[in-house]
């Protein structure tokens, strides 16, 4: 059997010296999830992993913005 790729790639500071990475397909259940497991929770970045967008910054997600296009 063949793996689909996961759409997206979220790295976010969780406290103040460590970061996480997690692939995903639906970007809200993965900032629900995050927010419960790591309370302390800063920013997080959502790269596209698929398509001609590969490897680009697709959103910017803060505590206190909340999810946002990425210029």
């Amino acid at each position: 059997m063949k793996k689909t790729k996961k759409k997206y790639c979220i790295i976010a500071k969780v406290d103040n010296v460590n970061f996480v990475k997690y692939r995903a397909n639906d970007l809200t259940n993965v900032f629900i999830f995050l927010k419960n497991k790591f309370p302390d929770i800063r920013y997080a970045n959502v790269f596209s992993n698929l398509g001609v967008n590969k490897n680009k910054l697709m959103f910017t997600w803060g505590k206190n913005k909340g999810l946002q296009n990425a210029y």
